[in-house]
């Protein structure tokens, strides 16, 4: 009985720390989406907190090779698409990718986000790509999630 609840308290933990977001592929080219969750964040619409960060993790597999990887992030409201500034937009750095990225691979995508305290409690799209060259690449990635930034 004992090791019984302890399986149902581990599956219960991993079942909360794997939780996965819903997403809708808006446009990827080389790359299939496999999974992406974001941390703190149990269902979607996912609730983040102004001052708060959060990790956002994209597992896909990547249908050709590349030499690099840049992310572009967006916030579309009234079906404006708003540029969001990340820290690294070089995907080869600092976001768990290895590159060259090589065909038939599958992959992880981290990276981090700060909601400020001076953005708007608002409901908003965020637009998430990943392309395999900074300007007029192939897009690898493309997903639109939609959030709910909360005071």
């Amino acid at each position: 009985m004992k090791y019984l609840l302890l399986a149902i308290g581990f599956l219960a933990i991993y079942n909360v720390v794997r939780c996965e977001i819903t997403v809708k592929d808006c446009g990827s080219k080389v790359g299939k989406i496999n999974k992406v969750n974001v941390s703190n964040c149990a269902k979607s619409p996912c609730n983040l907190q102004q001052g708060k960060k959060y990790t956002v993790n994209v597992t896909f597999t990547i249908n050709e090779a590349s030499d690099k990887a840049f992310a572009k992030v967006y916030g579309i409201v009234d079906s404006v698409a708003v540029p969001f500034p990340l820290n690294q937009p070089n995907a080869c750095i600092a976001s768990g990718l290895k590159c060259p990225l090589k065909m038939g691979n599958t992959y992880t995508y981290t990276s981090t986000l700060s909601v400020l305290k001076e953005y708007p409690a608002i409901k908003v799209v965020v637009q998430w790509e990943l392309f395999d060259a900074k300007e007029n690449g192939n897009m690898i990635f493309c997903f639109e999630t939609p959030i709910q930034v909360v005071g």
